[in-house]
């Protein structure tokens, strides 16, 4: 069986190296991104089992990066953490609308991360 992988979008460069640590000592690889586009350029090739997206990406943000993941027939059913630090509810809706499975409000505990990724991971494929 092969590892899982975990495609992370995230403008911050100690988020996307927090979010590398907690991903390899889970026993996962990484596909780390800086940006919406690029993560999306690559997702295909990458096959992710996961993703992990900011928020407030450059460019391309977390909610269009969510719109075009499920507007993709080869992503669409690819689970998505969203890590926000934004508070409103408005924002956790059109999150959630667009088909974020979930939402994680930053600053977040490492082990509720990990949680997350493991509830999503253990499911059938």
């Amino acid at each position: 069986m092969s590892t899982k992988k975990i495609l992370v979008a995230d403008d911050e460069a100690v988020t996307l190296r927090l979010h590398h640590l907690i991903i390899t000592r889970a026993g996962y690889e990484t596909a780390l991104f800086p940006d919406g586009a690029s993560a999306l350029d690559h997702a295909a090739e990458v096959a992710p089992d996961l993703a992990i997206l900011d928020y407030d990406l450059p460019g391309q943000n977390g909610l269009q990066l969510t719109q075009a993941f499920r507007a993709d027939p080869d992503l669409k059913d690819i689970p998505i953490i969203v890590v926000t630090g934004l508070r409103e509810q408005e924002v956790a809706q059109s999150l959630r609308d667009a088909g974020a499975n979930e939402i994680i409000l930053k600053p977040f505990s490492p082990t509720l991360l990990a949680k997350s990724m493991e509830q999503f991971l253990a499911l059938p494929a």
